[in-house]
């Protein structure tokens, strides 16, 4: 895969996968070829005629293989290309002494949580190729936006009597605000938190007591109008800071004129039903496989 691949590239995945159209050619640069761990020889592309008709996309994390990313245009489905497409994705896994291959999510810089487990023919394809889920499931929620109670003066007001104040990151503190995330939670957030210094307006909204950053949240950093990472330092948590941040960046979203926002890989759903009335709408599930020493 190349620079002047990502255009082709980028419909396809629109086609296949039914993304929004905000997703952008930088938004898929940042997940392959900006990824330092997709080697060049991972990105899997598919051509008939010199039409782009599939994709498949690896990387390498924690010493195993993670499939980011596939699919094969409509019109030339059940012809092959997507079993080509995996027998020489997990060959060169192979050779590179890979055991292990992950399907769906590996955090961070990732596109979706798992495989949506409404795609009942990827599902098909994936189990007929020996890959396994315990089916687990990861959720997105999604908020309207236009319906959503989105103030926070007066919460924010009874945080500034405390000694807490919240506002939107200066570009300068994304680094701070960054070291925060890993210190407090993981590697993984540090880069999502890393990634708002490529947005302008910065996309990241922090509370500080005093200078010392205790929370924060982003939006947009894994892809537009999608909320998170957002977290809080556990000796200021259970005081409404997460729900003021999480309503600053919805709030932020609606004001560019989006209708909705979606929050990927949630974890706490009765908090977010509850703060903005968000709901399920995405299930995905992750698959696995052991790689045989040949096939």
């Amino acid at each position: 895969m190349k620079e002047w691949h990502l255009a082709a590239t980028l419909a396809l995945i629109e086609e296949k996968m039914e993304y929004d159209p905000h997703f952008d050619i930088a938004w898929l640069r940042r997940r392959t070829l900006e990824d330092p761990t997709c080697p060049p020889d991972l990105l899997l592309l598919a051509e008939v005629d010199e039409r782009l008709v599939g994709f498949c996309f690896g990387c390498i994390r924690e010493g195993k293989g993670v499939i980011k990313l596939f699919g094969v245009g409509g019109p030339y489905r059940r012809q092959g290309i997507g079993t080509a497409l995996f027998q020489e994705i997990e060959a060169r896994f192979r050779a590179r002494g890979i055991q292990e291959i992950i399907v769906g999510a590996h955090g961070p810089n990732y596109f979706d949580p798992g495989v949506d487990v409404f795609y009942t023919e990827t599902i098909s394809f994936l189990m007929e190729r020996g890959y396994e889920t315990d089916r687990v499931s990861r959720v997105d929620m999604e908020v309207d936006l236009l319906h959503a109670d989105l103030e926070t003066a007066e919460s924010e007001a009874r945080l500034a009597s405390e000694g807490i104040t919240i506002r939107r990151a200066d570009p300068d503190e994304v680094p701070q605000v960054a070291t925060f995330a890993l210190e407090t939670f993981s590697e993984g957030w540090r880069y999502e938190v890393s990634e708002a210094v490529h947005f302008s307006p910065i996309p990241l909204h922090i509370a500080l007591n005093g200078d010392q950053v205790i929370a924060f949240a982003a939006y947009d950093v894994t892809g537009p109008s999608r909320f998170g990472p957002t977290g809080t330092h556990p000796d200021y948590r259970h005081r409404g800071i997460g729900s003021v941040l999480l309503k600053r960046c919805l709030r932020d979203i609606r004001e560019r004129g989006e209708s909705k926002a979606e929050i990927l890989w949630v974890g706490p759903i009765s908090f977010y039903a509850r703060v903005v009335d968000a709901h399920i709408h995405k299930v995905y599930w992750v698959f696995h496989k052991t790689l045989s020493p040949t096939e």
